[in-house]
């Protein structure tokens, strides 16, 4: 295992290389034909020291390389999924970076800086990064990190290193950190955590949910499916909202 609990990526090669499933076995030197063909660029060399974990931080686009060659998806080397969806063709999110940047940070205060975050991962266990790396990720310039600045994002967000493969596990997590982002902007965690510690004020929390549904899903069926929902008759919830 890793520092970071992820199985180490040599164990996880090599399983899929001698233990294939479905998927033909291909030798060191088929393999990295296979992915030469596809437009990548290894050696067979390189994989056996991959296999081996005579390597260890190969960049996500060799990653993506050996996931097609073995039919498998890219997010299984770093503890996501293995299975493709019909028609999947998978490679690494190069919005991901910008988009944990943009979502995640504590509510008092902005987007962490390039300068924070190079200095959390670097007092890691993944080795150190720069910020003006950081930078290049943000602004699309570099579109290539290694393994081990994957893990070291990963970790400083607090994310499953498998949301910078799996677009279907990123739309999950994304719909949460929009989602808690749109609470903080409404200040709604605080209301929360203040009602929590005694009952609120009859009518306050259906306001509160009122209030999220504007913010997240406007349009008035959204409000009349809550209406009804807190309500059996809805009369309730609609004299308390008239009176805003």
């Amino acid at each position: 295992m890793t520092a970071g609990g992820q199985r180490l990526f040599a164990e996880v090669l090599d399983g899929l290389c001698l233990r294939p499933g479905d998927r033909p076995r291909y030798t060191n030197v088929e393999l990295a034909e296979r992915i030469r063909l596809d437009g990548g660029e290894i050696t067979h060399t390189y994989i056996s020291q991959l296999r081996r974990g005579d390597k260890d931080n190969p960049t996500c686009r060799t990653i993506e390389g050996l996931a097609t060659a073995l039919g498998v998806h890219p997010a299984c080397f770093v503890g996501g999924r293995s299975l493709l969806r019909e028609g999947e063709r998978p490679a690494g999110r190069r919005g991901a970076v910008k988009h944990l940047f943009d979502t995640v940070y504590p509510v008092h205060r902005g987007p962490f800086s390039p300068e924070e975050v190079a200095a959390r991962i670097s007092a890691g266990p993944y080795g150190s990064i720069s910020a003006n790396y950081l930078r290049e990720l943000l602004a699309g310039t570099s579109d290539n990190p290694r393994l081990k600045h994957v893990l070291g994002l990963a970790e400083a967000f607090g994310a499953a290193p498998a949301y910078f493969f799996d677009d279907e596990l990123a739309a999950r997590v994304d719909e949460q950190l929009e989602t808690r982002l749109a609470m903080d902007k409404l200040g709604v965690n605080t209301v929360i955590l203040r009602t929590a510690q005694q009952p609120p004020p009859p009518g306050v929390r259906n306001r509160i949910l009122l209030a999220l549904v504007r913010a997240l899903h406007p349009g008035v069926a959204a409000e009349d499916a809550i209406r009804r929902a807190l309500e059996p008759d809805g009369s309730a919830v609609v004299a308390e909202d008239e009176t805003r």
